[in-house]
């Protein structure tokens, strides 16, 4: 069995035992046998942190530093920056979609009813998963393919879209609808694009250095390559458009500080914070519901706690990010597209929410 490398922050030995014997399994089943793989998982228990490494890349352990993408975890970004707009007085969840498009965007509408910015972000705009024409491109090119689906192919494309479900109605997970989201946050703010406006609403805020879209040479360095469950090499993802959807890179580092402020809002974004954690829909009443992009699963036992959570995948990576108010949070980064990373997340949350 491979070598496993254990890293430990700010924790008392006891409850990084504890948490070692709910992490070890689940992740080291993903980098068996697996040379190429890499795990890191953060948890936030409280005031104290835990980083525990699994696996190698060139012949090191990664680390609290290394960078990952985290694919659709972008979305729960995403959904704290509309919050941010509505409280700043830009936008109403109520918007119609179309109110915040740039000229020449035109959406589709059904049964004589617009897509607002709340059904976007809970889900129930009835929209596909991806863009009109996408398929085409994923076929073709399915290392990089949002890299080459380009503004004008989503422009054009757009009216065309069919609504699958009555808006508002249907729960229907849509990559398509949070990419629009974010494109609309850009046009009605004036800012220059979805992934400024981001850095200078929520990350800067946050103090999130090494979470974002762009990278500097020096976060170049720190990437951990990824690969498809097969154990390919992918080249990293870029996104032309739709960016809001799952674009960013991140840290298991930037991602705890992510989680504490969360778990424990304060300061100048905690109305924000809060906001996009609320319940917005039940997707299945007493089991499953939504925020703004966030998912919320009640603690059973308790009627008031709740695992609040996204997870992200990518061609060559898949992440997690969950939290349980005012109990702490835990990050999943992997260099490997497979479920089994929500594993880890899970279990870790289920433990927290257990934790006395």
């Amino acid at each position: 069995m491979r070598r496993l490398l254990l890293l430990v922050v700010l924790a008392a030995p006891a409850s990084a035992e504890e948490l070692k014997a709910v992490v070890e399994k689940p992740a080291a089943a993903i980098v068996k046998d697996r040379k190429y793989a890499t795990v890191v998982v953060g948890v936030l228990a409280k005031d104290k942190e835990e980083v525990f490494a699994f696996g190698e890349w060139d012949g090191k352990a990664p680390d609290r530093d290394s960078v990952y993408e985290i694919g659709s975890i972008t979305k729960g970004f995403t959904g704290i920056l509309l919050a941010d707009r509505v409280n700043a007085g830009v936008v109403k969840l109520d918007d119609p979609v179309q109110k915040h498009l740039p000229d020449g965007w035109t959406m589709p509408r059904r049964d004589d009813r617009d897509i607002t910015l709340l059904h976007l972000a809970t889900h129930t705009s009835g929209l596909p998963p991806v863009p009109y024409g996408f398929l085409p491109v994923m076929l073709t090119h399915p290392e990089d393919p949002f890299a080459r689906y380009e503004v004008a192919d989503l422009k054009k494309g757009l009216p065309k879209t069919p609504i699958l479900n009555p808006i508002g109605g249907r729960h229907e997970y849509s990559n398509l609808g949070v990419g629009l989201l974010g494109d609309a946050l850009a046009h009605a703010s004036k800012a220059d694009g979805y992934e400024a406006l981001l850095g200078d609403r929520v990350l800067k805020p946050l103090g999130l250095d090494d979470t974002g879209i762009t990278l500097n040479d020096a976060q170049k360095k720190r990437v951990i390559p990824g690969h498809d469950a097969k154990g390919k090499k992918i080249p990293n993802w870029d996104f032309a458009t739709c960016a809001a959807c799952g674009a960013m890179r991140s840290t298991v580092g930037d991602l705890l500080k992510f989680l504490k402020a969360n778990a424990e809002p304060d300061g100048s974004l905690k109305d924000t914070l809060l906001m996009a954690q609320q319940n917005w829909r039940d997707i299945r009443p007493g089991d499953e519901e939504i925020g703004l992009c966030w998912f919320r699963y009640p603690v059973a036992g308790d009627k008031k706690l709740r695992r609040i959570w996204h997870n992200g995948q990518t061609g060559g990576y898949h992440a997690f990010a969950g939290f349980i108010p005012g109990r702490g949070g835990v990050a999943v980064l992997c260099n490997v597209a497979t479920m089994n990373v929500d594993k880890v997340g899970f279990a870790v949350l289920k433990h927290l929410a257990e934790a006395k």
